[in-house]
C-alpha cells in the first residue's frame, strides 16, 4: 500500500478558566461581578464613585477617583456591607498609587479589585499600607490586584488575617516578588498569578494549610527549573491532595512537569510552551480526566504509556503540534475507555496542524478498531482524506 502523508484538522477547544482585563476605555469592566438579577439605584449617594444595588448587594466602582474622595466617598455613606468595591484610583503626584490604611472607612467589601491603568507605560506603581483593609479582612471572599507595578511593595501584609479569602487574583503585573511574604490564607481556594513578572526570583509561599484547588500561572515566563521548584512546594503541602485544576500555559517550560503527586487533579494544560517531548508515564493521573491541553507546545513524539488514568471523559488537545505517528501505545486504551459512552458524552482527542504520516502505522485505528474513529475528531489523512472516509481495505497489506 502506498504510504500517505497526513494533516490532522480539528476544532478547536475553548477553555474559559481566566477573566482577560481587556484595555479598553472602562478598565474595570471586566472585574465586576456580573449579577443575574436586574441593576437599581443604591439608596446613597457615592458620587464622584458609581454604584448599583444588584441581587447580590451594593457594587461600588470608583474609577480615575482620588484616594481622599474615595475615603470621603466610604465616610459619608452608611451601607456597611457591601458585595464588590473596584479601586481604579486616580494617580497621586509622584505618578503612582499609594493606598493608606483603612481607604474604605472600616466598611466590609465581599470583593475588592485593586486596578491601575491598563494602557500605562510604564505601568503605574503601587503600594498598600497594612491596614489598608484592615477592617474587612474577616469578610473578604475574593481580592486582586490588576495592571500594576509592585516594585515598591515590600510585602504583602495587607492580607495578614483574610481568614476566608478563597480567590487571590494577581494579573498583568510587574515584579511580585512580595508574593512570597504572602501570609497564611486558611479558605484560599483559587491562586490565579497570570501576565506577571517576578514569580521566577521569590520563593514560592508555603500555602499550609489552605486547600488549593484551582493553581493557574499561566505567562509568567516560567522555565523548568522555576515551575518544579513551585509544584515541590505546592506538592508538600496540604494542596497536594485537594488540587484539582494546574494551568502551566504560555510559560518557558521545555519538559512536561510531573504530576502524580496530585491526587486530585483532573485539568491540566500546559499549552504554548516548547516541548518536543513527551516521555512514559509523563502524565499519570488518579481522578478521571476532563482537560488535558498539549496545543502548540512544538510536539514532535510521545512516548508510549505516556498518558494513564480515566481518560473517558477527557478532552485531549493536541492541536497545532509537529507529530509524524498516531501511534496505538499512546492512543489506543484512551479511545477505548472513551468509547464507551454515547456520542455528545464521551471524551475525544483533538489535533490539527500535525504532519502525521498516514501509512500502516494507522491500520491499528482504520483496520481493527473503526468503533474508534469517531473519538479522533477532523483526522485528515494527505491533506484530503478524512479518517472516516478511509476503508479498511486500504490496509489489508499492512
Amino acid at each position: 500500500m502506498p504510504p500517505f502523508n497526513c494533516l490532522f484538522q480539528v476544532l478547536s477547544l475553548g477553555l474559559l478558566l481566566l477573566t482577560t482585563i481587556l484595555a479598553d476605555s472602562n478598565p474595570v469592566s471586566d472585574v465586576r461581578p456580573v449579577s443575574k438579577k436586574q441593576r437599581a439605584a443604591c439608596p446613597e449617594d457615592y458620587t464622584p464613585c458609581t454604584c448599583d444595588l444588584t441581587g447580590y448587594g451594593l457594587e461600588v466602582t470608583c474609577s480615575n477617583v482620588s484616594v481622599e474622595d474615595i475615603q470621603d466617598v466610604f465616610f459619608r455613606t452608611q451601607a456597611f456591607r457591601l458585595y464588590s468595591v473596584v479601586l481604579s484610583v486616580s494617580l497621586s503626584p509622584s505618578g503612582s498609587i499609594n493606598l493608606p490604611a483603612n481607604v474604605l472607612q472600616e466598611k466590609r467589601a465581599e470583593n475588592i479589585f485593586v486596578i491601575c491603568p491598563p494602557n500605562a507605560s510604564p505601568k503605574v506603581g503601587l503600594t498598600v499600607d497594612p491596614a489598608t483593609f484592615e477592617f474587612t479582612r474577616f469578610n473578604t471572599t475574593v481580592f486582586a490586584i490588576l495592571n500594576c507595578d509592585l516594585s515598591g511593595q515590600t510585602d504583602m501584609q495587607f492580607l495578614n488575617d483574610f481568614s476566608i479569602l478563597n480567590t487571590l487574583r494577581i494579573e498583568n503585573t510587574l515584579n511580585i516578588e512580595s508574593i512570597q511574604s504572602l501570609p497564611t490564607l486558611p479558605a484560599l481556594r483559587k491562586l490565579i498569578i497570570s501576565g506577571c513578572t517576578g514569580l521566577a526570583n521569590a520563593v514560592f509561599p508555603d500555602l499550609t494549610p489552605a486547600r488549593l484547588q484551582r493553581l493557574y500561572l499561566n505567562g509568567n515566563g516560567l522555565n523548568d527549573e522555576t515551575v518544579n521548584s513551585i509544584l515541590v512546594s505546592v506538592g508538600s503541602s496540604s494542596s497536594a491532595s485537594s488540587l484539582q485544576e494546574l494551568i502551566l500555559a504560555n510559560d518557558g517550560m521545555t519538559k512536561i512537569p510531573r504530576i502524580a503527586s496530585f491526587s486530585k487533579l483532573s485539568v491540566y494544560d500546559v499549552s504554548y510552551n516548547v516541548i518536543p517531548f513527551l516521555s512514559q508515564l509523563t502524565l499519570i493521573f488518579s481522578p478521571p480526566v476532563s482537560l488535558v491541553s498539549l496545543k502548540s507546545i512544538s510536539l514532535q513524539a510521545i512516548e508510549g504509556n505516556a498518558f494513564q488514568g480515566d481518560f473517558t471523559y477527557a478532552q485531549v488537545n493536541l492541536e497545532n503540534n509537529n507529530l509524524t505517528e498516531f501511534r496505538s501505545d499512546v492512543f489506543l486504551f484512551m479511545l477505548q475507555q472513551m468509547a464507551t459512552q454515547p456520542s455528545g458524552t464521551a471524551g475525544e482527542v483533538r489535533v490539527t496542524g500535525n504532519n502525521f504520516k498516514c501509512d500502516c502505522g494507522l491500520a491499528w485505528l482504520i483496520r481493527d478498531n473503526q468503533p474508534l474513529l469517531p473519538r479522533v475528531r477532523n483526522g485528515v489523512c494527505d491533506g484530503f482524506f478524512k479518517f472516516e472516509d478511509l476503508t479498511p481495505n486500504s490496509f489489508q497489506n499492512c
